[in-house]
């Protein structure tokens, strides 16, 4: 018989993670309100509560992509894994408006 194991969060006890080390254990759904994200420049990230840590894992990749850009780092594209127009967190909606231009 094959069974899943429940996913069990990972205590952090305050320690601050990588941009790395964070979106790892954001994807593996082990994470939880405890998690501390450096984003570099003296920015921490932290959820408010269970339902942010999407909206923080979708930060946690833009800012990362971000960086790749900025370092010069080869990018491949996502697009081809989405189904359709992604839901953006209302936070990365504010950055991304931000971040375009006017015409």
């Amino acid at each position: 018989m094959n069974s899943v194991m429940p996913r069990q969060p990972v205590s952090l006890d305050g320690q601050v993670l990588s941009l790395d080390e964070a979106i790892a254990l954001l994807e593996s759904g082990k994470a939880d309100t405890s998690i501390r994200i450096d984003f570099g420049g003296g920015v921490i990230g932290q959820p408010e509560d269970q339902s942010d840590l999407d909206g923080l894992l979708q930060r946690a990749r833009g800012v990362r992509l971000i960086k790749m850009i900025a370092d010069g780092d080869a990018i491949e594209s996502a697009q081809h894994l989405r189904s359709g127009k992604p839901a953006l967190h209302p936070l990365v909606e504010e950055i991304l408006d931000a971040l375009r231009q006017s015409d």
